[in-house]
């Protein structure tokens, strides 16, 4: 057999393996355990608004892909089938949270009766600023 042949053919199998192991280990990565992990940051919905608008690129390095348990007062609830969106603050300048369906199933009662003017502490991932929206978390839990 050709020595260059040989050569080639050593090279594509390392290749072949190291990409089926970098394959495997992408698609096997735990999921975060949003709800069980420990805040960064706790904070009410007006201060974590107010970071954001006043430097979002220095709140985006402090807060972004953070936890962060907010507390403030409910001005907007939508809920469609399992999809729950709950806004913090103003609806202009709040902070939009957006529920995972479990933890609509396990707190139902409690986000259905959920009035505007409500206090309520939730716990999410910090995806940063939207001029729309403002501050958006997500994979949010309801802390009791």
């Amino acid at each position: 057999m050709n020595k260059y042949l040989k050569i080639f053919l050593i090279v594509a199998i390392v290749g072949i393996v190291a990409g089926s192991v970098a394959v495997y280990y992408i698609f096997n990565i735990p999921a975060r355990d949003v709800e069980n992990e420990k805040p960064a940051f706790t904070l009410e919905a007006a201060n974590l608004y107010n970071d954001f608008n006043n430097d979002e690129e220095a709140a985006n390095l402090k807060y972004g892909d953070q936890i962060i348990q907010v507390k403030g007062s409910v001005v907007e609830k939508s809920v469609e089938g399992y999809q729950v969106s709950i806004t913090l603050n103003d609806e202009m300048e709040g902070v939009n949270c957006a529920l995972d369906s479990i933890t609509y199933v396990n707190n139902k009662e409690l986000i259905d009766n959920l009035l505007s003017g409500d206090n309520i502490t939730l716990k999410g991932k910090c995806d940063g600023f939207d001029m729309i929206m403002g501050v958006v978390l997500t994979r949010c839990f309801v802390i009791n």
